[in-house]
C-alpha cells in the first residue's frame, strides 16, 4: 500500500510541475497544437513516469538473479510486522476512501454516456451538412461527441448555424474526443488531485481556441463569429465528455483571436520542459521508498559454523510443480521473520528506512543456501535481513517430477520507520 502512496506522491509531483509551467510559460501561446500536445503527453508522462524507476530496478533483478518473488515482509521500530493479510489499517482506510472516488467518477462517466444515448435515441440522428445531427429541442449548449453534433435549435439563422456546424466539425475532425477519454480516464485514476481538474479545464479552453481557430480559416468573418460566440454565452453546460460551443471563458477566447500567431517560441518552450521531464526520471530512478539510494552489491553469507556454502552444480529452477514450504506455512514464516529481524539502530537514528531484496535457494534436502544480497538500503538492514534468513529451519523441499529439486526465492523486507497495530 505504501508503493500505492508513493506512486501517487511522484505522478502528483509531475502533474503539478509539468502544469505549473504550462500555466507560466504556455498558456497564452497562440499555437494551440503545441499546448494541446503539450497537455496530453504531460498527463500521461506524469501517470507513467513513476514506473520508470521500479522497471529499471526489476530489470537489475532479474539479470542478476531469476527467482519467485515472495509476498513482501515489513518491519517497524518496534519490531512489529505487517503483511499483506493484515486488516483494517490507516492504508486500507486511505484505500477505501481512494476506491470510492474511482467508483463515484466511474458512475458519473457511465451516467453522462448514457444521457447522451438516451438524447440521441429519443430525438433521433439524421445527417445534414455532410455530418450527424442530434437536434436536442432543449436549452442545452451546442456540443459534439464522437462524429455527432448535439443542436439546441434547428431555426436558428442559416450563416449562424453554418458557424456552429463548423466549429463542431473541427472538433471531430481533429479528434478532439480522444483526449476527454484520457482525461476523463485520468480523472477516474486520479481524482484527488486537484491538477487533473485544471488540466480538464484547460484542455478543454484549448480545444475550443482550436475550433475558433478552424471557424475562422474556412473563410469566416471574425466580428460575425464573436458576435455569434456572445449570443451563445448563456447556454446550459450538462456533460464532461463533450466539446460545447459555449464556455465560461468566452473573453479569453474573443482575445485569442485577436493575437498574432506565435509557433516558434511556443515550439521553443515546449521543448523546454524536456529537461524538467528527464529530471523526474533522474530523480525517481536514483531514490527508493523514502528517497533512500538503493546499493547493487551483491554480498554471500558465510554461516554461522564459518564454512562458506558451496553453490552444487545441480540446476536452480524459478517455478516447479510443488513449490517449496517454509514449516507451518506463509504465516508461520512472517511470525519468524518478525520475532527475529530487528530494526538496526543505526538506520533508526539516521531516519534510514526502504526495501531490502534477498535472493536465496532451498535446496533438495530443505535447507537455505545461496544468500545473496540483490538490492540494500545499508546502515544495518542489508545484514540483519541476511542473518535472519541464514537462520532459518529447514523448509519441506519443492519437487519437480517426483524428484526434490534446488529452488530459488526473492523475498522483499521492507524496513519503514511508520506505526503500526501489532498482529494479534
Amino acid at each position: 500500500m505504501s508503493d500505492l502512496i508513493l506512486y501517487f506522491v511522484r505522478s502528483g509531483f509531475s502533474f503539478a510541475t509539468l502544469y505549473i509551467f504550462y500555466w507560466v510559460f504556455m498558456k497564452k501561446e497562440t499555437c494551440f497544437s503545441c499546448n494541446r500536445f503539450y497537455l496530453i503527453f504531460s498527463l500521461l508522462f506524469s501517470a507513467l513516469v513513476p514506473f520508470i524507476p521500479n522497471l529499471i530496478a526489476a530489470n537489475n533483478l532479474i539479470s542478476l538473479k531469476y527467482s519467485v518473488l515472495l509476498e513482501p515482509i515489513t518491519i517497524f521500530p518496534e519490531n512489529q510486522i505487517l503483511d499483506g493479510n493484515q486488516n483494517y489499517n490507516v492504508f486500507q482506510i486511505f484505500l477505501w476512501i481512494y476506491i470510492s472516488g474511482v467508483i463515484i467518477n466511474i458512475l458519473r462517466l457511465f451516467f453522462q454516456l448514457s444521457q447522451l444515448i438516451l438524447l440521441a435515441g429519443k430525438t433521433g440522428i439524421h445527417r445534414e451538412y455532410g455530418v450527424k445531427v442530434v437536434y436536442t429541442g432543449k436549452p442545452y449548449a451546442n456540443f459534439s461527441f464522437f462524429d455527432i453534433i448535439f443542436l439546441n435549435n434547428p431555426e436558428k439563422d442559416k450563416n449562424q448555424l453554418l458557424e456552429i456546424i463548423t466549429h463542431e466539425k473541427v472538433h471531430i475532425r481533429q479528434k478532439h474526443y480522444i483526449d476527454l477519454i484520457i482525461i476523463e480516464l485520468m480523472t477516474i485514476i486520479f481524482w484527488f488531485n486537484p491538477f487533473i481538474w485544471f488540466y480538464k479545464r484547460s484542455i478543454k479552453a484549448v480545444h475550443e481556441y482550436l475550433a475558433d481557430e478552424g471557424v475562422l480559416k474556412n473563410g469566416y468573418k471574425k466580428t460575425d463569429y464573436q458576435e455569434l460566440l456572445l449570443n451563445q454565452t448563456f447556454g446550459i453546460q450538462i456533460y464532461a465528455l463533450t466539446n460545447n460551443l459555449n464556455q465560461s471563458l468566452i473573453k479569453r477566447r474573443l482575445t485569442m483571436m485577436s493575437k498574432s500567431k506565435t509557433n516558434k517560441f511556443a515550439i521553443l518552450k515546449m521543448m523546454a520542459a524536456i529537461p524538467l521531464a528527464m529530471v523526474f526520471i533522474i530523480a525517481f530512478s536514483f531514490t527508493v521508498s523514502n528517497s533512500v539510494i538503493a546499493q547493487d552489491t551483491v554480498i554471500t553469507v558465510v554461516k554461522s559454523d564459518s564454512k562458506v556454502i558451496k553453490t552444487e552444480e545441480a540446476e536452480i529452477f524459478a517455478i516447479v510443480e510443488q513449490m517449496p514450504e517454509f514449516p507451518g506455512g506463509q504465516d508461520a514464516m512472517i511470525k519468524f521473520l518478525g520475532e527475529n529481524i530487528k530494526y538496526p539502530e543505526e538506520a533508526r537514528k539516521q531516519g534510514i528506512s526502504g526495501r531490502v531484496f534477498v535472493t536465496f535457494v532451498v535446496e533438495a534436502d530443505g535447507e537455505i543456501t545461496n544468500i545473496e544480497l540483490l538490492r540494500g538500503i545499508g546502515s544495518g538492514c542489508d545484514e540483519e535481513a541476511m542473518r535472519v534468513i541464514s537462520i532459518m529451519p529447514k523448509w519441506k523441499p519443492g519437487y519437480q517430477r517426483g524428484v526434490p529439486v534446488r529452488v530459488r526465492f526473492n523475498l522483499p523486507i521492507k524496513f519503514t520507520l511508520g506505526k503500526s497495530k501489532s498482529k494479534s
